[in-house]
């Protein structure tokens, strides 16, 4: 009965997550385990492990209006270990208002114009796992990514199904067993990860942008991050070895909000561009202890 239990919750925690295209079979995107450098965040979205005692996530997977970060546990590379200390960019703004159901411009102004970056501090030095390199050149623009992620099930004729981002009934009993015996909040750990591809279309001081594109004019594997892949790394491999160049933090609205379906073709995806804070990253860890 035990092994039973076991073989229905690894069955009903693997979604397919991640937006595709629709004439791609989805088993291609699949991948059997993460990087080792991809952290699952308490209750949703990634962060990066980039030094052996520090993560990099965007600011807004860190919901600290109701869960307090600091002291508890989070799972690296398998290892237990513990949140010290966060440091939030000074040009993040925590997003607090109502943007109503209509006109989407004020909200992506908002988004466009704030810094959705954050430094994590583990308690104990990563020593299993090898942190991720952060690209420190200029020239994002035209770069083919691999951009890795957890979120919400969809294809570029449809968009999202946000819907499909939620834990299922299996995980949400299972979250719900497993509390009295640890302090491990939940977390996207049982969905399937998924990776694809795109190429780096616009660049500015804060951001990246990519298009999904349909087609002729897509990559192979082509897609683009979906409702709960906050985080999810955009990385390129040099001679092999995969350097990190943006974090998945929004994607561009350009219909009424109540009606925008995010994940369809042509869509735009807007990525911390990781390059423009590499400064900041550093002198936060030179102060901090690295």
């Amino acid at each position: 009965m035990k092994k039973f239990i076991i073989f229905l919750l690894i069955i009903a925690f693997n979604s397919h997550a991640v937006v595709k295209r629709h004439d791609i079979k989805p088993e291609l995107y699949e991948l059997k385990s993460p990087p080792e450098y991809y952290v699952d965040m308490p209750f949703e979205g990634t962060a990066v492990l980039i030094d052996k005692n520090w993560l990099l996530a965007p600011a807004h997977v860190i919901y600290s209006s109701y869960y307090d970060y600091l002291g508890k546990p989070l799972e690296i590379g398998g290892v237990e270990n513990r949140i010290e200390k966060i440091v939030f960019h000074p040009e993040y703004v925590q997003d607090q208002t109502d943007w109503g159901d209509d006109d989407p411009k004020p909200l992506m102004e908002f988004l466009n114009n704030h810094s959705d970056i954050a430094l994590i501090k583990l308690t104990d030095s990563v020593g299993q796992i090898n942190p991720i390199r952060i690209f420190s050149g200029k020239t994002e623009l035209g770069l083919k990514i691999t951009v890795y992620g957890k979120g919400a099930v969809g294809s570029g004729l449809i968009g999202e199904i946000r819907e499909t981002k939620n834990a299922n009934f299996l995980e949400r009993v299972y979250n719900w067993f497993r509390q009295p015996f640890t302090e491990l909040a939940p977390t996207q750990k049982f969905r399937q990860l998924n990776y694809y591809n795109n190429i780096v279309t616009e660049v500015d001081e804060r951001w990246i942008r990519f298009k999904f594109d349909a087609d002729e004019t897509a990559l192979p594997l082509e897609g683009t991050i979906g409702a709960g892949d906050s985080g999810g790394p955009a990385v390129i491999f040099n001679e092999g070895i995969p350097e990190l160049v943006g974090l998945a933090s929004w994607v561009e609205i350009d219909a009424p909000l109540n009606q925008f379906i995010s994940g369809k073709y042509n869509s735009v995806a807007v990525f911390v561009r990781v390059s423009s804070y590499k400064a900041w990253i550093d002198k936060v860890l030179e102060e901090n202890g690295r």
